[in-house]
């Protein structure tokens, strides 16, 4: 398999997609709660508002490796087709 150019794909990715230009123009058009994280900051004061205990520990730990594992996954992820 041939080793993939990292300036291809993002060449690619731009013509396709639009650049980061036009979506942060669109999600700013539209009013995207994302973009400014005030989603979840809702989600997070309704979920307190529901159970004042919450997040518990466990609930807090699997979150963290259910990052690590993605982030593993992304670094492992960069190497394909580089060889």
């Amino acid at each position: 398999m041939p080793r993939l150019d990292p300036q291809d794909l993002r060449r690619y990715a731009e013509a396709r997609l639009g650049g980061r230009e036009r979506l942060a123009r669109r999600e700013a058009r539209l009013g995207c709660p994302w973009t400014s994280g005030s989603a979840g900051i809702a989600l997070y004061e309704a979920a307190k508002a529901t159970n004042p205990e919450w997040p518990y520990e466990a609930t807090r730990r699997a979150d963290l490796d259910a990052h690590l594992r993605v982030k593993h996954l992304l670094h492992e992820a960069a190497d394909v087709g580089a060889g």
